[in-house]
């Protein structure tokens, strides 16, 4: 009679209860709420991914989707092909909706593809190919489409160039991680909108790397409720990042296994040998709960182990043992008992089980046919494919029940973690080196073509893992293998898996390969130091670079990209050495600028450039034949960097590089950097101060070159336009939209740092152009929230200050408290120090504005008197002109009080400069320069002519849609009514302003007029007490 195991849980009832709870819970938390977690927690054997797959019966009576990942602690440290769990995961789930009815794929599909275009659904399954065929309406398994020769072998290896490789881009940076990662956020958006219930089990989540947490943590971004995650996770390190994802999950539940007692061990033994009395084996139940210590597993091969030794025999009356004889047994861990019970099994069944150890946890049925029939005599093969070799090879270990093949699947899986390490054992320890470099050489030679693409990352792990074997005749063959997965490993973002080939490709190569196979050692070496440098290795990659300074002389090209790493690597750390270092990388391709006399270089600079711009418009520019110099494009690529770092570090060199980089556009050709050029050109001509249409000019021609090349705008050229220049051209709530879009734009392509800007400009302009209160709160909770989602703290730090803001007029919940940054340590970067004085300048106007709409003039003024930096940071916007406005309102509000005759000349010195701004942005600062005009006419007693000027200010307010400097006018002007005992009109002009303080959503404001004008609901009351 065999062995009987059950498939339900015992013991854990009050573990199921918890479960089942929770994901009842989940059904009913709100849309917008964080998706719940359930972490399961324990060792290995203890039964967490059956006790979360118990879920699986619920889930799916409610119509809903469960799906499950897992990741191999084989690939743990190393390399596979990237995000296997996550992979799997998303494989699952479209098995799943593709059984469903053909309405539903249907839903899903058009769904999404809705939502996610062509472009973005190839960067979606070239990280995730199993996404293709929901994505796309193709299968999954289909041949990538841009392929393309690689030609690094010389004579010697031409039997190579017949395998094809994806085309990779040359340009690799953060922002493809940072794509990706949105990308998944909204598909998993989409397909959880739905609303059926999802759940999603990563099982062994411990063998996860950062790159999987970081795509982990998009998902859970993106879940929108009714979604549960089930983590299972065995004991880790306190310094584990998964710990650091966890700690942010807020609907978090933790459940820790333990190891089942004594009653539970009993009640298993007896249903596994099929005894309705558990007492009847008691002396057998308490020898297995001690020396498996009530670990599930263990106790059920410990029992098997039994059997197969005939300690454990079925008689007429049932199975008997002798416990005695039992008790004198040497005791082995479950892994070397199933090793034994493996070395009982034929040949070729141990043969074909070595075989997928050595691949992963889960194997390609392909794979494992191929490798048995190039390796072993097997009768019929001849006449087999591969899968049903495979199968047939493996069909004693299914019915053992160590490995375990779905219905339809190509695909086996271990039946446990422990029976794929007790699997790897039977490999010595001394040859498993050579096993997996043997397994390697065989597939590369054998594979059909068309499926190496599908397999290389397989092919490449096993040659990685016999590395230290390879001979110098196959040294070339395999570091090509090795760059080629290095390639598609970057091309899906997945820059520690590329690393990780770059670098043993590199091992492979010597300093005489330099000579013999240049193109393919720089390429090695380049990437090895890109991947280095995107995964925070630093010491790695200037070991990479200084070894491709030494051999790249000659070649400019190859120098210049390894300078564009360097700097970029410089800059991502706020080190002010990357501007010199990428100056220092131009001198020496030729293109030297001067170390002094930058405003003499810079006026002359600028004479030529506006005579070689006279009369290009965006169709002229176009016409240009686009740059495809290798040369030219890696110098335009580090010249655009030194452009962008020069804002920071040198703005004096700012101009000069600019019209380098314009000029080298107009003679060799239009590179995809040019809008954001000109659109920095046109910024320059304003801060110089040529007339404002020649610079709105350019802004509209950057826009247009931008949208002809890139199909749409970047966030780059938006900052630069609506963000700066524009701020003065257009109504300034005509800005408002574009930055919003900018924002979009920099999240789905990765540019994290300009969306970001444009963020931080959207939030100002919605807070100053008089947006109602509630929408701009809600505009700036929203942004706040990818802000948090991509960890920018100082962009946060920023839109707190105006969340604080908004609060405070909304509500008035006590005195103004902006969170201005404490000055950075003496240990912080000087690119800290800076961001930090602009957020500190930002604050204080911040301060300055809500001091003067409130009416606490005494704070205004001091708070304007410390404003030391604002005119110069943000010279050539609006934001100055705004600033001096404040600033003279709060001085000559302030002069009554102190009778400081310093405030009397701030404020017309800011009027000086306000009519200078009107000049150039009538729309949005006339009613400014009106309102402070009309207060100084009647500090001079020109009352006629204050009074002309107050109402200039409210019609320019009211045309420009500024709704709280609006009101502010109409206040000002009813309180001059007042002072002049004009109190019919005073009485309108503060009803007005209620009105609109109202309109704006300043409750507190107009509860501070109803306080200071109790009867403003009744006219005559109101005139006698103001009398």
């Amino acid at each position: 009679m065999s062995l009987f195991f059950p498939d339900r849980l015992l013991g854990r009832v009050s573990e199921e209860s918890i479960l089942l709870n929770s994901y009842f819970a989940s059904l009913s938390m709100g849309v917008k709420s964080p998706a719940a977690v359930i972490l399961i927690q324990g060792d290995s054997g203890l039964g967490k991914t059956k006790l979360a797959e118990s879920l699986r019966p619920h889930v799916v009576g409610d119509d809903g989707y469960f799906i499950k990942g897992k990741f191999d602690q084989l690939s743990y440290g190393s390399a596979n092909r990237p995000y296997q769990g996550i992979a799997s995961v998303f494989a699952e789930y479209c098995s799943a909706v593709e059984q469903r009815s053909h309405e539903d794929w249907i839903e899903v599909a058009e769904k999404l593809r809705r939502e996610i275009d062509g472009d973005e659904g190839k960067i979606l399954f070239e990280a995730i190919p199993s996404l293709r065929k929901i994505i796309c309406g193709e299968p999954s398994s289909q041949k990538e489409s841009d392929i393309e020769s690689r030609p690094h072998f010389c004579e010697e290896c031409q039997h190579l160039e017949e395998v094809k490789v994806d085309g990779v881009s040359e340009n690799f940076s953060e922002s493809g991680s940072n794509r990706l990662n949105y990308l998944i956020k909204r598909f998993v958006s989409v397909i959880s909108s739905i609303g059926d219930p999802i759940v999603l089990l990563i099982d062994d989540i411990q063998w996860a790397n950062k790159t999987d947490l970081d795509v982990l943590k998009a998902i859970f971004l993106g879940a929108q409720n009714p979604f549960l995650f089930i983590f299972t996770c065995r004991p880790v390190d306190p310094n584990h990042p998964f710990n650091k994802i966890i700690d942010e999950f807020e609907a978090k539940t933790e459940i820790q296994l333990q190891c089942l007692r004594g009653n539970s061990v009993r009640q298993l033994v007896a249903e596994i040998l099929r005894m309705d009395d558990p007492e009847k084996c008691t002396s057998l139940a308490n020898f297995i709960s001690r020396v498996t210590s009530g670990n599930p597993l263990f106790v059920r091969q410990q029992i098997i182990s039994l059997r197969d030794e005939g300690l454990l025999r079925f008689g007429s009356d049932g199975w008997v043992w002798d416990i005695e004889a039992i008790e004198e047994i040497d005791l082995r861990n479950v892994v070397n008992m199933l090793t034994d019970k493996m070395k009982r099994l034929p040949p070729l069944t141990q043969q074909t089980l070595k075989i997928c150890s050595c691949i992963g946890s889960k194997v390609d049925l392909y794979i494992v046919g191929l490798i048995v029939r190039e390796t072993y005599c097997v009768e019929n093969s001849d006449t087999e494919n591969h899968e049903t070799l495979a199968k047939n090879a493996i069909s004693i270990a299914v019915q053992e029940g160590l490995v375990l093949v779905a219905h339809n699947s190509n695909a086996l899986t271990f039946a446990h973690d422990s029976v794929h390490e007790a699997a790897y054992c039977l490999l010595e320890p001394e040859k498993r080196a050579s096993y997996h470099l043997k397994l390697g050489k065989l597939l590369y030679k054998t594979m059909c073509p068309n499926l190496f693409q599908k397999h290389q990352f397989t092919i490449a792990a096993q040659l990685a893992r016999g590395i230290e074997l390879v001979t110098d005749d196959d040294r070339i063959l395999i570091a090509e293998i090795f760059f080629r997965a290095g390639e598609k490993s970057m091309k899906a973002s997945a820059f520690l898996e590329a690393h990780f080939f770059f670098a043993k490709g590199v091992q492979l190569l010597r300093k005489d390969d330099w000579t013999k196979h240049y193109r393919l050692c720089c390429d090695i070496w380049m990437k090895a130091a890109d991947t280095a440098y995107l995964t925070s290795d630093y010491q790695d990659m200037n070991k990479c670079l200084s070894i491709i300074f030494e051999h790249s002389k000659g070649y400019i090209a190859d120098f210049l990209d390894a300078s564009i790493i360097q700097v970029r690597s410089l800059s991502s750390r706020d080190d002010p050495t990357a501007l010199d270092v990428g100056i220092e990388a131009l001198r020496v391709a030729g293109e030297k600028f001067p170390s002094r006399n930058f405003a003499l270089h810079s006026l002359v600079g600028l004479a030529r450039i506006r005579c070689t711009m006279k009369g290009k418009g965006a169709e002229k520019l176009l016409q240009l034949p686009p740059l495809a110099d290798k040369e030219l494009i890696s110098l335009l690529r580090l010249l655009h960097m030194c452009v962008n770092l020069s804002v920071l570090w040198n703005q004096n060199l700012l101009p000069l590089l600019c019209f380098r980089f314009v000029r080298l556009n107009l003679t060799h050709g239009m590179s995809e950097a040019m809008p954001s050029a000109v659109a920095v050109y046109g910024a320059i001509l304003n801060r110089c101060g040529y007339p404002l249409s020649e610079a709105e000019k350019y802004g509209e021609i950057a826009l247009d070159l931008e949208a002809a090349i890139n199909g749409n705008c970047s966030s780059q050229v938006t900052f630069l336009t609506f963000g700066s220049t524009f701020t003065k051209m257009k109504k300034l709530s005509d800005c408002l939209k574009p930055l919003r879009a900018g924002f979009d734009s920099g999240v789905k392509d990765g540019d994290i740092t300009n969306a970001m800007s444009c963020a931080a400009v959207a939030g100002w302009v919605s807070f100053y152009s008089g947006q109602r209160l509630s929408k701009v709160a809600t505009l700036l909770a929203q942004l706040r929230g990818s802000m948090l989602s991509f960890g920018m703290i100082l962009a946060i730090r920023g839109n707190r200050n105006y969340i604080n803001a908004v609060e405070y007029c909304r509500s008035n919940s006590g005195a103004p408290r902006f969170s201005v940054p404490i000055d950075p340590d003496p240990d912080d970067n000087i690119g800290c120090k800076k961001r930090n004085i602009i957020l500190n300048e930002q604050a204080k106007f911040l301060q300055l504005f809500v001091a003067c709409i409130f009416c606490d003039y005494e704070l205004a003024w001091s708070t304007s008197e410390k404003l030391y930096q604002f005119q110069r940071i943000f010279a050539g916007t609006i934001w100055p002109y705004i600033c001096q406005f404040y600033r003279g309102m709060a001085a000559l509000s302030f002069f009554p009080i102190s009778k400081c005759r310093k405030a009397i000349g701030t404020a017309n010195l800011c009027l000086k400069e306000l009519k200078k701004g009107r000049r150039q942005s009538k729309i949005n600062l006339s009613h400014h320069a009106c309102l402070l005009e009309a207060e100084l006419a009647v500090l001079k007693k020109n009352y006629k002519s204050a009074e002309k000027c107050y109402l200039l200010a409210i019609e320019h307010a009211a045309l420009a849609g500024v709704t709280h400097e609006h009101a502010y006018a109409c206040e000002r002007l009813g309180t001059y009514h007042l002072s002049r005992k004009n109190y019919d009109a005073a009485y309108r002009q503060i009803r007005e302003a209620r009105r609109l303080y109202m309109t704006w959503g300043s409750r507190p404001k107009c509860e501070m007029l109803k306080k200071k004008f109790p009867d403003l609901d009744n006219k005559e009351l109101f005139s006698v007490i103001a009398i």
